[in-house]
C-alpha cells in the first residue's frame, strides 16, 4: 500500500493580508458606488417632486403674475409668500392683490412714482421702499404716510426738497430714512429731526 505525503505550504501572512485588503478594497468602491447612485437617484426624485408640488407651482405662478406687472426681481420668505420685488414700472392696480405679505418694494431708477406711490398704499403689510435714483418729487411723499406699516425709506440721489418734510414727518412708523444725495437743505434735515427725533437719518444732502 502506498502512502502519499503531501507537503504542507503554509500561506505567506503577508500574502494573505493583501488578498483581504483587496477584496475589502473592492467591497468598498462597490458600495461606495452604490450609495452614491441611491443618493442621486433620492436627489432626482425629491426635486422632481418638488417641482411639481402645488407650493412651488404657487410660487412660479405668483413670480410671473408680478413680472407681468413689471417686476424683474422677485423674492420669497420662508413660507413661500413674496417678501420683496424690484420693479421698473409699478403702475397696475392689480399689484396689491397679487402681492400678498409683500414687505419690501424696490423702485430704485423706476419711473411713474407717483401712481406706483397711489398702489402702494394698499399694502398694510409694507415695511420698507427703495425710491433711490427714481424720478419721486416732493408732491409725491404725500401718499407714503397713507402705508400704515412703512418703516424704512431710501431716497438717495432724488431732486426731493424742504417742501417734503411735512409729509415726511407725518409717517408715523417711521424708523429709518437715507437721504444722500438729494437737495433737502441742512435746515430741512435738523426740521425733520426736530419733527421725528427718534427716527435714524442717514445721508448728506448736495444742497447748499
Amino acid at each position: 500500500m502506498r502512502v502519499h505525503e503531501f507537503e504542507y505550504q503554509p500561506i505567506e501572512t503577508e500574502s494573505f493580508v493583501q488578498l483581504t485588503d483587496q477584496s475589502t478594497s473592492s467591497l468598498s468602491m462597490f458600495d461606495r458606488r452604490s450609495l452614491l447612485v441611491c443618493l442621486y437617484s433620492l436627489v432626482g426624485s425629491l426635486a422632481i417632486t418638488y417641482v411639481f408640488s402645488v407650493p412651488f407651482q404657487k410660487r412660479r405662478a405668483k413670480q410671473h403674475q408680478l413680472k407681468s406687472l413689471g417686476a424683474f426681481s422677485v423674492a420669497f420668505d420662508a413660507n413661500g409668500s413674496v417678501s420683496s420685488a424690484r420693479f421698473r414700472h409699478l403702475i397696475d392696480p392689480g399689484f396689491s392683490e397679487a402681492c400678498g405679505q409683500l414687505q419690501v418694494v424696490d423702485l430704485k431708477g423706476a419711473i411713474g412714482i407717483r401712481q406706483s406711490l397711489q398702489v402702494l398704499t394698499r399694502l398694510e403689510s409694507l415695511r420698507m421702499i427703495v425710491l433711490s435714483i427714481s424720478d419721486v418729487r416732493d408732491e409725491d411723499i404725500q401718499f407714503l404716510p397713507q402705508i400704515p406699516g412703512l418703516k424704512h425709506i431710501w431716497m438717495t440721489n432724488t431732486k426731493l426738497t424742504d417742501q417734503c418734510v411735512d409729509d415726511l414727518a407725518r409717517i408715523e412708523r417711521l424708523e429709518i430714512i437715507k437721504l444722500d444725495g438729494t437737495e433737502i437743505s441742512a435746515e430741512g434735515i435738523e426740521r425733520l429731526k426736530l419733527l421725528k427725533p427718534k427716527v435714524k437719518i442717514e445721508g448728506v444732502t448736495r444742497a447748499k
